[in-house]
């Protein structure tokens, strides 16, 4: 197949690239600084960018994947937050305006999304059947990125909602920085510990969007997420257990919240989530369980 990706440099983009290209998939990344050097199955499409104009370049696409977004890490400042929600606007908006301009259409869209649109909540359960919720910044972020996203899919093009959870990568997202304190034996509990961790290994996120392409029966929110999700003190300790490290310095809330200011909510809060779609569509998880998922990522 012939896949367009937008966000293709990131960290997850980069490893779905890498999988794709080895399936035997032709990948075209959208990117405002392509790459000179092109290979085989690989190709870079300027966008975004004055004079850029994708939709000459691009041939008839099967797969419209839109992973661009900029990152959640680092303090949210009113700049930033605007910065944060605009690049992900507007990366729908021009994926919308090129698939207009396509004289054939891509079979399927698939949009990442966060499981933060449900909210916070030690006690809850949430499946893609749960309300999206409008309680805190990431929530409203989310929920105005996915309605966005509806106007392509009122195009008649096959949507998935890719809602991600913490996705765990040895070269990117947050494990290195939730690994680095125990790696120098100054591990240990952070905030109250009994927030939720909505976890998934990169292989399983990988490996859900691929089954999204394949699976035409698949449309909507997709939560991407292991079956078994954590609370942070289970989190650090299997940390400090598969790294053979102690897990004995708290961090406490308010140190946390100084740091970071508002995006300390990524870190002191949580929200149970489950997979209950892709369950019930028969995925298979190669990493059900974070110790083994640790296992492999950081032994």
């Amino acid at each position: 197949m012939k896949i367009a990706i937008a966000g293709g440099t990131g960290f997850i983009g980069k490893h779905l690239s890498n999988a794709l290209t080895a399936g035997g998939h032709h990948v075209y990344i959208l990117s405002r600084n392509p790459a000179e050097t092109e290979q085989k199955t690989l190709s870079h499409v300027l966008w975004q960018r004055n004079g850029a104009r994708p939709e000459t370049e691009l041939p008839e696409i099967d797969v419209w994947i839109n992973l661009a977004g900029k990152s959640l890490f680092g303090r949210w400042t009113e700049k930033t937050k605007t910065e944060i929600v605009n690049s992900r606007l507007r990366s729908v908006q021009e994926s919308a305006r090129i698939i207009e301009k396509l004289d054939a259409k891509p079979k399927v869209l698939i949009q990442a999304s966060a499981v933060g649109i449900y909210g916070t909540s030690l006690d809850q359960t949430f499946t893609e059947d749960s309300a999206v919720s409008n309680r805190d910044f990431l929530s409203r972020t989310t929920a105005a990125w996915e309605k966005e996203a509806g106007q392509i899919e009122a195009l008649g093009i096959r949507t998935v909602y890719m809602r991600f959870g913490m996705v765990l990568g040895k070269d990117g997202g947050a494990l290195p920085k939730m690994a680095l304190p125990y790696q120098l034996f100054a591990g240990g509990r952070i905030g109250s510990g009994t927030q939720w961790i909505p976890w998934i290994h990169i292989d399983d996120a990988l490996g859900l969007i691929q089954s999204a392409m394949d699976n035409q029966q698949l449309s909507g929110p997709i939560n991407a997420t292991a079956p078994n999700p954590v609370q942070m003190e289970a989190f650090g300790k299997t940390i400090a257990k598969v790294k053979k490290r102690p897990h004995w310095i708290p961090v406490p809330e308010f140190a946390i919240k100084a740091v970071l200011g508002e995006m300390s909510l990524l870190v002191l809060k949580g929200q149970r989530v489950l997979p209950k779609k892709t369950l019930l569509n028969g995925y298979h998880f190669l990493y059900p369980e974070l110790e083994d998922a640790l296992k492999d990522l950081l032994v």
